[in-house]
């Protein structure tokens, strides 16, 4: 008996995650193709512009932020606390992919929050990558599109934020496995290591942060579970 109550609860939770896990198994299907795309350049840009943000916040000046079709991107910058704006990109689009989900339980924030990004993403887009490039219209079209979501209605912002808030969690694993896991040396871990002098820490700086994002997901997950019971 207690097993098969143990089953029901399970089948309760995941049905109360459908549409999050309906998002991921499309995702998956699809990653390699051109579908979803759009998507995976448009989390490559939340990834940059969290970068260029920290570099803000902490006193710093950006120069430049770009993303490009190969799925890589660079913000350029002058000044700021240098180790925060390097953990920032992995770490941010973790920590917002992970709000997204969380404020499922609380739609007016959830909207406030799809509101924002695309207002974020529309305004350091056109202060910070030349005008005219694929980048560019990624980063203007994009951002409006969610505002325009946000604003219409709030089915309309729930869909794209569960999407966004799964595509966001989705990349950064992804990440973790192709870039930290793998060839940590090549990436923004590998230039923060570089930074202190010491290459060798490039996998430990990696490490710190896919359990720091991992937290966050978790925590989530965790927290809305709660929240739906």
């Amino acid at each position: 008996m207690r097993f098969l109550k143990r089953i029901v609860y399970v089948g309760r939770i995941f049905w109360r995650f459908r549409y999050y896990l309906l998002c991921t198994i499309v995702a998956y299907a699809f990653w390699n193709t051109p579908l979803i795309l759009p998507f995976r350049l448009f989390v490559v840009l939340v990834h940059e512009i969290f970068h260029a943000g920290t570099a803000l916040i902490t006193g710093g000046q950006v120069l430049e932020m770009r993303t490009n079709l190969n799925e890589s991107g660079h913000t350029l910058a002058q000044g700021g606390f240098f180790p925060l704006i390097s953990a920032a990109g992995y770490v941010g689009s973790a920590l917002l992919g992970s709000l997204l989900i969380y404020t499922g339980t609380l739609p007016q924030v959830q909207r406030l929050l799809l509101l924002l990004i695309g207002m974020v993403c529309m305004g350091m887009t056109i202060w910070y990558t030349p005008v005219g490039g694929g980048d560019f219209y990624l980063g203007i079209f994009g951002g409006l599109i969610l505002a325009a979501m946000a604003i219409k209605s709030q089915r309309a912002a729930v869909a794209a934020a569960t999407w966004i808030g799964v595509m966001l969690c989705l990349y950064s694993l992804y990440d973790f496995y192709t870039d930290l896991w793998c060839h940590a040396e090549l990436t923004d871990a590998g230039i923060l290591a570089r930074y202190w002098g010491a290459p060798l820490l490039a996998y430990p700086i990696a490490l710190s942060w896919v359990l720091l994002s991992l937290g966050f997901m978790y925590r989530a997950m965790r927290a809305l579970v709660r929240k739906k019971k």
